[in-house]
């Protein structure tokens, strides 16, 4: 559709870079003539609509700076470095196209240049990018393995302006977990457990749930004699990850869930590679500036495969780690009360996470032992699955 109002100003998509203020512009299905770098039959909408979007958009992650940091008189200025809407727009987020020769006629019909200093939200927090996250989860590992281990999550006495010592760590992260990074397995999904068959074995169904804590091994997410269900949520990944030779064969168990489960996503597209910008409505400043970072690296982390040479200490930061999450309470979304009674918890069951064997892959560790399935249909009220199936693959790898 092609009108316009003479008495309106329209930009269009070539006046930006980015790609949610083109799809804003685009949404109206109106073209015509941009008033601004001049571009002829392109999508184009009033200045004064985008603006409102830009402006939205800038306040996830900026404010102005006057209601947050200090100001010297004398030295007539702000404690922290300021910068004006223009600037950061044009220099810092780099929002306009290269069709524009000089953007500062659009910012100041988009936004306006009236000189107020702005500063990221939360000025005197940590760093942008996660980087101390990731550094306090490395002195955290360094701690756990080679300083104090078992009262590790107690003892906070002689640490307690420690950013690193477990427990302050922990509890810092755990903040922002039952918030944003909350899955739900509903009854009826099917989860997946395999084993490497040898010759001879017939695999019943107390033989492919959690192992009895007597037969435990070491494992990334939990210690010999803790008895966890490791599996997948798709039958091929479940295979590659016990990583059978050709010419073997593997038991694949199919359970199905018969509660909900709350599960810790780091999965979850929440923690994709890229981090969502300031005009995508689903831009969280405190979990894409601080968290975020430290849930990707510490994804990749805690799916890489368990390999022969790995030492038992290497698994015990993310020993202590699933441990914290698998006792801890989290408050549910919406029920901060003044009031401690009337708010609702609620503890993780599990923790999904992606597989570094399958592209798209992904597993599956749930916090209960050899008593978490059951095949009796009319015997499951206390269990979390029902085992339905098992079917042998022979392996032929190439």
């Amino acid at each position: 559709m092609t009108t316009t109002h003479k008495n309106r100003k329209y930009c269009c998509i070539d006046c930006f870079s980015v790609s949610e203020i083109q799809e804003f512009i685009k949404e109206i299905n109106l073209e015509g003539t941009c008033y601004y770098c001049r571009s002829r039959g392109v999508n184009i909408r009033d200045v004064e609509e985008v603006g409102e979007f830009v402006r939205v958009g800038f306040l996830r992650r900026y404010e102005d700076a006057a209601e947050s940091v200090g100001y010297e008189s004398k030295e007539g200025g702000y404690q922290l470095f300021t910068e004006t809407i223009d600037e950061i727009l044009i220099e810092k987020e780099e929002i306009f196209g290269e069709a524009l020769s000089d953007p500062l006629l659009l910012v100041e019909d988009l936004v306006g240049l009236n000189g107020t200093p702005y500063v990221r939200k939360d000025p005197y927090g940590p760093p942008e990018g996660g980087f101390e996250d990731i550094r306090n989860w490395q002195e955290f590992s360094d701690f756990v393995k080679y300083k104090q281990r078992f009262t590790a999550l107690i003892d906070t006495e002689n640490y307690a302006y420690l950013e690193s010592h477990p427990r302050n760590f922990l509890d810092n992260i755990a903040e922002e977990l039952g918030n944003v990074l909350l899955e739900i397995i509903e009854p009826g999904e099917i989860i997946y457990r395999a084993r490497i068959e040898n010759i001879g074995d017939k695999f019943l169904h107390k033989d492919l749930t959690s192992p009895p804590e007597r037969k435990t091994k070491n494992q990334r997410m939990s210690p010999t004699g803790i008895s966890f269900f490791y599996g997948s949520l798709e039958a091929k990944t479940c295979i590659r990850e016990v990583q059978p030779k050709s010419g073997q064969r593997v038991s694949v168990a199919k359970f199905k869930a018969l509660r909900q489960l709350s599960i810790l996503n780091l999965a979850s597209k929440e923690i994709g590679e890229e981090s969502l910008g300031i005009f995508n409505e689903d831009y969280n400043f405190i979990f894409e500036e601080y968290f975020k970072p430290f849930f990707i690296y510490f994804s990749k982390e805690i799916s890489k495969p368990i390999k022969y040479e790995d030492k038992a200490i290497d698994y015990v930061p993310s020993q202590i780690f699933t441990e914290f999450i698998r006792l801890r309470k989290f408050r549910e979304i919406g029920s901060f009360s003044f009031n401690k009674k009337e708010e609702k918890y609620f503890k993780f069951n599990g923790i999904l996470f992606k597989s570094s064997l399958v592209e798209g892959g992904e597993n599956i560790v749930l916090f209960r032992g050899s008593d978490i399935s059951t095949d009796q249909v009319e015997d499951s009220s206390n269990a979390w699955l029902l085992y339905i199936s098992q079917r042998s693959y022979d392996i032929s790898l190439k």
